[in-house]
C-alpha cells in the first residue's frame, strides 16, 4: 500500500526530463548574391578578409571547381550553391526541409530595420517579405532571435522591440508559447546589455504589446570548485519575466565536442536554471570551422561523420533540456549547418540524424525549381533528386 502511494507521488509530479523538448534552429537571412534581389554578394564572400585556409580573400565569382562550385567563404558548400535570402523558392524548400526533420519552428536571426546591413534593413525585408509569409503558408512557426542589442543603441533596441512584435505577433506562423508571442534576445558579448536595461526593455514592451516569451541568452563558463561549470548570471535569473534561459553555442563558451565533456557542464547548467523557476534551451551542433574567414585563431569543431550531433542531443536531453536550439540550419561562414551539403556522401545526413531523434523517418521534400539556383549550378543538379 505505501508503495502505490509512493509512485502515485512520484508519477503525478511533472518530470523535465520526461517531457519531449522542443526544437529549433537558427536559421541566417543574410545572404545575397549578384542575380538576387539583393544584387551582390553577402555573407557568401569576404574580400575584405583572408582565412587560415587560403592565402588570399574569397571570391565567389571566381568557379574554384568547374561547373558549378564556387571560392565561397565557408569550409562547406551549400547542395542548391550560394542562394539569395529573398528568393521564396529556397526559403519554402528550407521550411519543407525543417518539417520534414520534425523540427518545431526556425529561431529566425535579426537584426531590425539597421542601415548597416547590405542591403540596408535586409534581414528585417526578407522576413516581413518572404520567412513569415511562406511559414504561414507552409504552416509552420517561426520566431525571431533579436541580435541588435549587441550592435545598437538602445533606445533603437526598445523601440524595435516593440514596433516589430506588435507587427508580426498576430500571424499564425508567429511562435507562442503559453499564449505569449516569443521573442529571444542574443547577448553572447558581455557589457552590451545590462540586467537593468533588460528589465527595462522587458516592462516597456510589455506595457504596450502585452506579455511576451522571453528567452535570452545567459549561459557562461567559470572555473568553479569542481572545475568547468555553466551558469547564468543571478541578476538575470532573478527577472521574473523571463521564461527561458538559453546559450547560443558551446564553441563560444567553452570549446568541447564530446558527449563525456558536454553531459556534466549541461546537467549543471539545467539544474542551476530549473532551480531559479525558469526553463532552459541547450545549443547543440553538427560542428564548427571558420578556418575560411578566421586568420587568427580558427577554430574547428569536427563533425564525426555525425557523432558530435548525436553527443550533444544526447547530453542536452539527459540534463532535461525543454528546449534546444541547433546552432545551426543555415550559419555557413562558420560552417555550422544542418542544411543539404554537397561535402557529405548524403547531403541530408544532419537532417535525418535530427528527424531521428524526433521519431520520424526524414522524407526529402521536391527540390527547389532550377530557376531558381546559381546560375553555374543550374546544369550541374538539374535533374538531381
Amino acid at each position: 500500500m505505501k508503495f502505490a502511494i509512493i509512485l502515485v507521488m512520484i508519477l503525478s509530479v511533472p518530470s523535465l526530463a520526461a517531457t519531449k523538448p522542443l526544437v529549433f534552429a537558427h536559421y541566417y537571412t543574410w545572404y545575397g548574391t549578384p542575380w538576387g534581389e539583393a544584387g551582390g554578394w553577402h555573407q557568401w564572400a569576404k574580400k575584405d578578409r583572408v582565412g587560415s585556409l587560403s592565402p588570399k580573400p574569397y571570391d565567389p565569382d571566381v568557379i574554384l571547381f568547374p561547373p558549378a562550385i564556387r571560392d565561397i567563404s565557408s569550409s562547406v558548400y551549400p547542395l542548391v550553391g550560394p542562394y539569395d535570402s529573398m528568393n521564396r523558392d529556397i526559403v519554402r524548400w528550407h521550411i519543407r526541409l525543417a518539417k520534414a526533420a520534425g523540427l518545431d519552428a526556425l529561431s529566425v536571426d535579426w537584426w531590425g530595420p539597421a542601415s548597416w546591413q547590405k542591403p540596408p534593413g535586409w534581414t528585417c525585408d526578407v522576413f516581413k517579405k518572404v520567412v513569415l509569409p511562406i511559414a504561414e503558408e507552409e504552416h509552420f512557426k517561426v520566431f525571431l532571435f533579436d541580435e541588435t542589442a549587441q550592435f545598437a543603441d538602445f533606445e533603437s533596441v526598445k523601440k524595435w522591440t516593440v514596433q516589430y512584435l506588435k507587427e508580426f505577433k498576430d500571424s499564425p506562423a508567429y511562435l507562442r508559447i503559453e499564449g505569449k508571442p516569443v521573442w529571444a534576445v542574443y547577448q553572447l558579448w558581455e557589457g552590451k546589455l545590462t540586467a537593468a536595461q533588460g528589465r527595462e526593455l522587458i516592462e516597456q514592451t510589455e506595457k504596450e504589446v502585452g506579455p511576451v516569451y522571453w528567452i535570452v541568452d545567459r549561459m557562461r563558463a567559470r572555473m568553479g570548485e569542481q572545475g568547468l561549470e555553466l551558469y547564468a548570471p543571478d541578476d538575470w535569473l532573478a527577472i521574473p519575466q523571463i521564461r527561458v534561459i538559453m546559450g547560443y553555442a558551446m564553441f563560444s563558451t567553452w570549446r568541447m565536442h564530446e558527449y563525456k565533456e558536454i553531459a556534466p557542464v549541461y546537467k549543471g547548467f539545467a539544474e542551476m536554471v530549473h532551480k531559479a523557476g525558469k526553463k532552459v534551451m541547450l545549443p547543440i551542433h553538427p560542428g564548427h570551422d571558420n578556418r575560411k574567414i578566421a586568420e587568427k585563431k580558427p577554430y574547428e569543431m569536427p563533425r564525426r561523420n555525425g557523432q558530435t550531433l548525436k553527443d550533444f542531443w544526447r547530453a542536452a536531453t539527459e540534463a532535461g533540456a525543454d528546449m534546444i536550439g541547433i546552432t545551426s540550419w543555415n550559419e555557413w561562414p562558420e560552417s555550422t549547418v544542418i542544411e543539404p551539403a554537397l561535402i557529405w556522401a548524403d547531403p541530408y545526413q544532419y537532417l535525418k540524424i535530427v528527424a531521428g531523434f524526433q521519431g520520424r523517418k526524414f522524407v526529402a521534400p521536391p527540390f527547389p525549381p532550377a530557376k531558381s539556383l546559381d546560375p553555374a549550378m543550374q546544369e550541374y543538379l538539374l535533374g538531381k533528386p
